[in-house]
């Protein structure tokens, strides 16, 4: 049965290393022409507001402004507020869950957030011995979005401090999937052909997928 641990950094002489701009009011319509105000662009200040974490009166008076004169904006705003704040007994894994209980936009910003994943293919961890997670192949289809890839490691290269973990084939193929760890100083020898494992949002550099992390111990290695 394979075992599960994550990656180390070598230890050597290494030292490891649209904001909506609220005006001054009594009510939020009433010293800002209406005709300058648009829906999308208070609900982008909501939302910005809520994933800083922002307390203040200003997302009140934003959110009763919706409530006046957006309802559709008031709905997709109210959605992803009350689902990214949900605890763990009311929170889904996947966008799909969430999407049976909330407006599409909403799913679309937690998706955004990382906070669901699209569910992967039942047999996308075939190719990780094992391992499970999105198939080191697959994970090109899968841009934007935060998942667990997993497939064998070809080659280690380094560039200064930054190492690439080229997955499934070697640098330069484009097909490859990679793991980037930026400046994290070095890592671990391991033989290729070892399953790795990352999480995180998956993006396309030259049309080369990948996951990017700053972090050695978020690398699982399998053996």
């Amino acid at each position: 049965m394979p075992t599960i641990r994550t990656l180390t950094v070598v230890v050597a002489a290494i030292v490891i290393a649209s904001a909506f701009t609220a005006c001054s009011r009594v009510g939020y319509a009433n010293h800002v022409q209406e005709s300058r105000i648009s829906c999308d662009d208070v609900s982008t200040s909501v939302i910005q507001r809520a994933r800083a974490d922002d307390t203040s009166s200003a997302i009140d008076e934003e959110i009763q402004y919706l409530t006046d004169n957006c309802p559709d904006a008031y709905d997709v705003t109210i959605d992803y507020i009350s689902s990214r704040s949900a605890g763990p007994q009311f929170a889904f894994d996947t966008c799909d869950e969430w999407a049976e209980h909330i407006r599409s936009e909403a799913v679309q910003l937690l998706r955004q957030d990382g906070l669901c994943s699209d569910s992967a293919p039942a047999d996308s961890g075939s190719s990780a011995s094992g391992a499970g997670g999105l198939s080191w192949d697959t994970a090109g289809d899968y841009a934007g979005t935060n998942q667990r890839v997993c497939g064998p490691l070809m080659t280690t290269r380094a560039d200064n401090d930054d190492i690439f973990l080229n997955i499934g084939r070697d640098y330069p193929d484009p097909a490859r999937f990679t793991i980037v760890l930026w400046d994290v100083g070095g890592v671990e020898s391991l033989p290729a052909g070892t399953t790795l494992c990352a999480t995180g949002p998956i993006s396309l550099y030259n049309g080369v997928a990948q996951i990017e992390l700053y972090d050695v111990g978020l690398v699982e290695v399998w053996e």
